[in-house]
């Protein structure tokens, strides 16, 4: 696995953004933890990098991505923003076949839950 080269620019946050997890997506359909645990740990520094920037909303361009990962990583982080439009997001990624329908259900309960406000908050 490479390593993380600083990133420099918006667009390469999103690109980034957008290649880790359909990474991590694949690792986990394969099963792959070790593999899905470290394109989640990149994502994270890429989620890092916009919150400096004061640029997490530019993750909103996700929300009609054909990679259901893609549109779930980029929800997920955007709920503390766009609540109601990530929310919406997760819902019709949970009529998607697969693992990621489970992952989106489960955030949406927990999100609902109250568990989530700490790790998603700005």
């Amino acid at each position: 696995m490479e390593t993380m080269k600083k990133i420099e620019s918006i667009q390469q946050a999103l690109d980034l953004f957008e290649k880790y997890s359909i990474s991590r997506g694949k690792a986990l359909e394969a099963g792959n933890s070790k593999v899905a645990n470290y394109n989640y740990d990149r994502i994270g520094d890429v989620v890092d990098f916009l919150r400096e920037e004061k640029d997490l909303s530019k993750l909103s361009v996700f929300y009609n991505h054909p990679n259901a990962f893609v549109k779930l990583s980029a929800a997920a982080y955007l709920l503390p923003v766009f609540e109601k439009e990530s929310l919406k997001a997760m819902k019709e990624i949970t009529k998607v076949k697969g693992i990621v329908s489970l992952n989106a259900e489960i955030t949406i309960k927990e999100w609902k839950n109250g568990n989530l406000r700490n790790f998603y908050t700005l």
